[in-house]
């Protein structure tokens, strides 16, 4: 919601309240202020008057003006085609600053000197949809009476701030201008100012004739208010100007009535030509699969689901969402009816996301717009209408439904309040800031308070403490911890979590945090670790088809930055993410998952010229010395059902005590060519169990004084035994005397069988006793023998 501070001026009194403190308080006391900006910025601007205009002798397209910009006549070279004598224009002096740090100062250019710069909108910040369409391709020039040497920002009406206010979905009051006006009355504690008006009714016309019925409960009231002898032209600055800054293009004085009403009252309202309408207003469902061609002249097919206004017979707007373009506005339009009127805002909510229609009205509608001021906003329309486009405004209007909705009555007593708040808020204080708020206060034995509609989110005497002590401010709550027996510390499971991720970080990777929300394209990408029979969980009205789904895995999100990163040229990728994995399995689950993406450089040493590259053996790396961190284990072996997204010959599966629990390996190379990605490695494993173990206190073992002793071996497999196996097999050959196994060589070729291939193996032995020959000699043949037997090996000759 943006807001500008001289509109808001108008509304409630800010004299002497300074912009920081306006914006302190409101972030303190009421919502977040997510920015201040001005529409248009620069220093050192005036108006000039353009005295001459003469054609650059060096140039086709420039022109030499002398301006008036009543301290001094600037000669200024100007490359505008609409600039002309006469005008008054904005003039950028020596020295001024423009949006981007663009600073003006004296040139020549083609050889001629140039004192200044006259400028168009957009070169002082004004976005061009919101630029007047002849001033698109030039400079601006004043069309009212101006003087030269005034502030052009003033005389523009964007001289002051707006303040730009994140709006919960509770506080749809705040939606609109008087909306925030209540609210700053009651920060500060300053009067507000009432809207002077006063409509003048056609005494002859009446609208009798025009009948308006409701047919759905999703419609609770209709007002169709008619005039005629309209005149469609420009509105004026002081309208334009703020709608601008409300971020609304201006059209014309009709549709911009409409948009300004809406931005004060928070009233969404909307205009038909009433002579393409007709004299029936009828509200209902719409029927299946009918159609529509609206205002943006897409034609959409609706449900019964969806709420339509139509002539009786045909649909002629979306209720709440966008109007028809059978019965739009238009220049040549002179009679309409104004409709207001209250739609359910879950009905608005599913059809505007479902046809992807989500608009300003849409946005109100769906937080709900207050019963109660829906005729106020209709009259002061009617006003805006007789005012800014001489229109005729018919006795009376057409109207269906429930006009008026009674307050919502709460009794609440002192005690109570300082009972929930903490804090002891006198009786006085509590009936200061519930009629600063603008309730109305019948005091009894209780306080009875009365809640206008327009605070929809107090309901009951929990909002209205709530409410009382926002005001009275939270910066008064004593800052106090619970009294507990209990002694904090974290559970095994988050012991292990934090460990595991700091190894990760320590081994180099850096930490990041993606959305839970993917597309059901992506959300089925990766599927390997997905149960069977499992389903994914949808969201039933999504913000768009991107964020349809919760995940059921990691790597298609961290793919989403692995993507973005290699787009803008950052190809050196190390990254990991814990995060939580969603799915449908007879009940809704969620479980703990780490994932880790890395590519093509991961360190390298400039002085010695030596670097180090993703490969598969590197990424398993870091997985394994992470899990060594929790004392975990981890196994490894070829895939037995291929993973499309990965490649067929460098992806394993991992294993933890002989249960699969993830994979591990590089993406497949037509993927990664359709994302642009190369040298892209990922892992992702369930955790959930491993962070569950529980860890015993280690037990100190003395260092034995006697020396290791390694041996090598060489043996002679089949291709199709796996390193892993060798191993494992070793260790528990000789579970006491073996410290270490290691793999240091694989050799394939012409010295051995097509079908093998040779495995040099390091052990090294430990004991507390001196280790001779006939030992380790001993402690060989035992393993050389159980290789034979176990995998049919042969010492290599």
């Amino acid at each position: 919601m943006r807001v500008k501070l001289e509109w808001l001026n108008e509304l409630v009194d800010l004299t002497g309240i300074a912009v920081n403190e306006l914006v302190d308080k409101l972030s303190l006391y009421s919502t977040e202020v997510e920015g201040i900006d001005k529409v248009i910025e620069g220093t050192n601007l005036v108006i000039g008057h353009v005295l001459s205009k003469e054609k650059h002798p060096d140039s086709d397209h420039l022109s030499i003006c002398q301006v008036d910009v009543k301290k001094e006549v600037l000669q200024i070279v100007c490359g505008a085609p609409n600039v002309a004598s006469g005008q008054y224009v904005i003039v950028a002096v020596s020295g001024a600053v423009l949006p981007g740090d663009f600073k003006i100062k004296k040139s020549k250019i083609r050889g001629v000197e140039s004192n200044g710069m006259i400028c168009s909108l957009q070169e002082l910040g004004m976005e061009k949809k919101y630029v007047p369409e002849k001033y698109q391709s030039g400079i601006y020039y004043f069309e009212k009476e101006v003087e030269a040497g005034d502030d052009p920002l003033k005389a523009l009406n964007f001289s002051d701030e707006i303040i730009d206010l994140s709006i919960t979905p509770n506080r749809g009051d705040l939606m609109s201008m008087l909306g925030v006006a209540y609210e700053v009355s009651a920060i500060f504690n300053r009067p507000l100012k009432e809207l002077a008006y006063r409509v003048l009714e056609d005494k002859e016309s009446t609208m009798d004739n025009v009948a308006v019925s409701i047919a759905s409960k999703k419609c609770s009231l209709y007002y169709a208010k008619a005039y005629k002898d309209i005149e469609i032209k420009e509105s004026p600055e002081w309208l334009t100007s703020r709608l601008i800054a409300f971020g609304v293009r201006p059209i014309n004085n009709v549709v911009d009535i409409t948009n300004y009403i809406q931005a004060l009252y928070g009233q969404p309202l909307h205009a038909f030509d009433s002579d393409k309408l007709g004299k029936i207003i009828k509200v209902r469902n719409a029927e299946e699969n009918e159609k529509i061609v609206t205002l943006d002249e897409i034609e959409r097919e609706l449900k019964d689901s969806d709420l339509v206004i139509t002539d009786g017979v045909k649909p002629v707007a979306i209720a709440g969402v966008m109007g028809g373009l059978d019965t739009e506005i238009t220049t040549e339009t002179k009679n309409m009816i104004l409709e207001a009127a209250i739609f359910d805002p879950a009905s608005i909510r599913a059809t505007s996301s479902r046809l992807g229609l989500r608009s300003e009205a849409s946005i109100r509608f769906e937080r709900g717009v207050d019963t109660n001021r829906t005729k106020l906003a209709l009259d002061y329309a009617s006003y805006l209408l007789q005012t800014l486009a001489n229109a005729r405004v018919l006795k009376k209007e057409a109207v269906a439904g429930v006009e008026k909705i009674e307050d919502t009555v709460i009794p609440i007593h002192e005690d109570y309040v300082s009972k929930v708040l903490g804090i002891r808020v006198e009786r006085e204080e509590i009936e200061r800031i519930v009629k600063a708020l603008r309730f109305e206060v019948l005091s009894e034995d209780d306080i009875i308070v009365k809640v206008p509609n327009r605070r929809s989110d107090i309901k009951i005497k929990a909002d209205l403490v709530e409410e009382i002590g926002r005001i009275h401010g939270y910066d008064k709550l004593p800052l106090t911890l619970p009294e507990s027996a209990l002694r904090g510390a974290y559970t095994d499971y988050q012991t292990n979590r934090r460990t595991l991720r700091h190894a990760l970080l320590g081994l180099g990777l850096d930490e990041i945090i993606t959305y839970s929300l993917l597309s059901e394209d992506k959300n089925q990408a990766f599927d390997y670790n997905h149960y069977d029979n499992s389903e994914q969980i949808s969201l039933l009205n999504s913000i768009s088809k991107e964020r349809k789904c919760l995940r059921m895995g990691l790597i298609p999100s961290i793919l989403e930055v692995v993507e973005y990163d290699f787009a803008r040229k950052m190809k050196d990728i190390a990254v990991f993410e814990i995060g939580k994995v969603y799915y449908n399995l007879v009940t809704n689950k969620e479980e703990e998952v780490l994932a880790i993406s890395m590519a093509n450089k991961f360190s390298d040493t400039l002085w010695s010229g030596k670097s180090e590259n993703v490969d598969f053996y590197l990424i398993k790396g870091i997985v394994d010395a992470a899990f060594k961190s929790l004392g975990v284990e981890l196994d490894y072996l070829p895939l037995e059902k291929d993973i499309k997204e990965m490649h067929p010959k460098r992806t394993a599966i991992i294993l933890y005590n002989g249960k699969e629990i993830g994979f591990i390996g590089e993406l497949h190379p037509k993927y990664a060519q359709d994302r642009d990605l190369e040298g892209v490695y990922v892992a992702e494993i369930k955790i959930e169990s491993l962070l569950n173990i529980k860890h015993d206190t280690p037990i100190y073992k003395a260092i034995t004084k006697v020396p290791s002793v390694e041996r090598d071996i060489a043996i002679v497999v089949k291709n199709d035994v796996l390193a892993s196996s060798i191993v494992s097999t070793i260790k528990k050959t000789d579970k006491k005397g073996l410290s270490d196994v290691k793999i240091f060589d694989i050799y394939s070729g012409d010295k051995i069988g097509k079908d093998e291939k040779s495995i040099a193996i390091k052990m090294t032995f430990t004991s507390f006793e001196t280790l001779t020959d006939d030992i380790i000699n001993n402690k060989v043949n035992k393993i050389l023998k159980e290789l034979t037997k176990e995998h049919n090996a042969q010492l290599r000759a």
